[in-house]
């Protein structure tokens, strides 16, 4: 009994040493960031139809052919982005996130060697993405990343008169996905470094077709909670 009386003190010492580690091994549930980095999206192209009116004589009546169409591309000016949002830790690997970014990329038009005036000069985009992280074991701690959401293309003047065409003063809310990864470099237990490369996947803006590709490498702050 005596044996006992002096080891169960030792076990119940060493039960809660235990439990407090294993507590502190557990990453924190809650956290929200803070990122900054570079925006860039690819060029597309689209066709418009154009006709001017001619006149074939000093006194005459305009003439207005039948309109031709013209392929005229876009291209977006490589800007930085702001990025935020939080996370919330379901298990040690698995987190689900909620973002939001802006970059400020202007939109210019080209017809051939002509480039005309810029039509757009926003971009905001909100995500909603599911984040697997693939090791936790040591202070670097990598992820893979994919989510869905909304993109708009706003701000900028409502028409391209060069052009004859209007954009509006934006181009709506578009669904938009992305996918990408990254690594938390923690340097607390409530508070990590961040590193990271998406790519934000939607459709061109206004006239011009195909698929608009955003590649967004950043940098940032997080701050981890229970």
């Amino acid at each position: 009994m005596r044996i006992i009386r002096i080891i169960a003190p030792w076990l119940l010492s060493l039960f809660f040493t235990c439990s407090w580690a294993g507590a502190q091994d557990a990453p924190p549930r809650l956290e929200v960031f803070a990122e900054v980095g570079g925006s860039f999206l690819n060029n597309g192209s689209g066709q418009i139809s154009v006709g001017a009116p001619i006149c074939t004589g000093p006194v005459c009546p305009a003439i207005v052919p039948p309109e031709q169409p013209v392929t005229v591309t876009s291209s977006f000016s490589k800007t930085a982005r702001l990025f935020t949002g939080a996370r919330l830790r379901i298990t040690r690997h698995d987190a689900l996130e909620a973002n939001y970014s802006y970059s400020p990329n202007r939109l210019a038009f080209q017809e051939g060697m002509q480039t005309f005036g810029a039509a757009y000069n926003r971009v905001d985009l909100i995500s909603f993405n599911y984040v697997r992280y693939l090791w936790i074991k040591t202070r670097v701690q990598p992820f893979a990343t994919a989510g869905v959401g909304t993109n708009r293309f706003s701000g900028g003047p409502s028409t391209v008169p060069a052009l004859e065409v209007s954009v509006g003063p934006d181009n709506g809310w578009q669904f938009a996905w992305n996918y990408g990864g990254g690594a938390d470099i923690v340097l607390q237990r409530h508070l990590a470094l961040r590193l990271e490369l998406r790519d934000y996947v939607t459709g061109q803006p206004n006239f011009i077709t195909g698929t608009s590709h955003n590649i967004v490498p950043s940098a940032g702050i997080v701050f981890r909670f229970k």
